[in-house]
């Protein structure tokens, strides 16, 4: 499991933008080790489920940014202590919006994007705090859609899923299901995020090929295996050898973390801290690798009320909660928290997509000269990241073919 401990990554300088505000330039703070710890957290909390598992924190902490901004008291403390931001004062919401501008301008060059859009559906004639809704419009960018969901709260889900849907390509068609979205629901906030990043070096998908995948306890399965040797960046830890595959033009890398037990991910998984990658990310030097990765796609879907509530911000889907900053009164709290995400990985590239949904109701040493073999044929762990500011955009491990 995940411990609650700082990380420091392998951030070669803690991402400072300098924000403009009412003519006054200053630096915005730091908020990328609080959404290292909400990283970790959050896995240590939907990892206990069986079989494949990805999502994208960095879409669930936007959502949940997006949330805090209109709460007050011991709900805003609450969700603060979620995301691990203890102190999320002036210029946080801006510094979270800055960081996304950030990651998609460096993520977006070549054929690579890497695109976030956030949305919020209002009930039409919902008053809103202008601070709040200056905040959503102006920091978060995100558009207010008025729908109307005492009336057609069917129809207001379909516009929010079609949103979603053209927001992550397709590949998240429907975030909300039928029945999912009670008419007493006033707003709801939406974070979606797309990536598509192609390998610096890509695999030749005619020497793709079938071989058995390790599911412990002498049970395999059949999968494709990529295969290509070159230099990637590698390293090993006692228990675990990882693989650093980069994507052509971009800070943005694919790290997979296979256990050197066959058995081994759970044990793998318990050892996890929100500082273990960055031991894991700094051994890591350039070899020539032999590499033998399985061809796979894996979605998975959440209610995150039950986590997120354990994690401390149970008071936010209370009754009692106090969201007064959405709209000058103490009558709204948090229905749920819907996430899907969802990730392909071919020879081309890597194609990920996740989508985050709210709803506000009322009441080693290096030997370049020796080839590494890395065969990854028993369940493993991989992130989706930026290396330049250490954020994990998608995170989860690949289990079952």
């Amino acid at each position: 499991m995940i411990e609650d401990r700082l990380p420091t990554m392998t951030n070669p300088a803690s991402l400072t933008i300098p924000l403009l505000f009412a003519g006054v330039l200053f630096a915005s703070p730091d908020v990328t080790p609080g959404m290292h710890r909400f990283a970790a957290a959050t896995y240590r909390q939907l990892c206990q489920q069986p079989g494949n598992l990805i999502l994208s924190p960095f879409s669930i902490s936007t959502a949940l940014s997006m949330l805090l901004a209109g709460a007050r008291g011991p709900t805003a403390a609450g969700i603060a202590a979620t995301l691990c931001q203890t102190q999320p004062g002036a210029g946080y919401h801006a510094a979270v919006a800055a960081l996304a501008e950030e990651l998609s301008k460096q993520a977006n060059l070549g054929v690579n994007q890497l695109a976030i859009a956030n949305g919020l559906w209002i009930e039409q004639g919902f008053p809103l705090e202008s601070e709040f809704e200056h905040t959503i419009r102006a920091i978060y960018h995100s558009p207010l859609t008025p729908v109307d969901f005492r009336a057609h709260v069917e129809g207001a889900r379909q516009e929010i899923n079609s949103w979603t849907s053209q927001s992550t390509h397709g590949k998240i068609p429907e975030l909300f299901g039928q029945g999912s979205i009670p008419s007493d629901t006033r707003m709801v906030l939406t974070s979606a995020i797309y990536f598509f990043g192609k390998w610096n070096s890509p695999f030749d998908p005619q020497a793709t090929r079938a071989a058995p995948f390790q599911l412990g306890a002498g049970r395999t399965a059949t999968a494709k295996f990529m295969h290509q040797t070159s230099d990637f960046r590698y390293g090993e830890t006692p228990t675990a050898r990882i693989l650093e595959m980069k994507y052509e033009g971009t800070p943005v890398a694919c790290d997979i973390v296979l256990p050197k037990a066959e058995a081994g991910l759970a044990e793998l998984e318990r050892s996890i801290a929100p500082d273990t990658l960055d031991a894991w990310v700094g051994s890591l030097a350039t070899r020539k690798v032999q590499a033998a990765i399985p061809k796979f796609r894996a979605e998975s879907a959440f209610s995150l009320r039950e986590a997120l509530s354990r994690m401390g911000m149970a008071d936010a889907f209370a009754r009692a909660a106090d969201f007064s900053g959405i709209d000058g009164r103490r009558d709204l709290f948090a229905g749920d928290v819907a996430h899907k995400a969802f990730v392909d990985l071919s020879e081309e590239g890597t194609e990920a997509a996740a989508a985050t949904g709210i709803t506000v109701r009322s009441r080693a040493i290096r030997r370049p000269e020796e080839t590494v073999v890395f065969r990854a044929d028993h369940p493993f762990l991989f992130f989706i990241r930026d290396t330049t500011t250490g954020v994990i955009l998608f995170e989860g491990r690949f289990s079952t073919p």
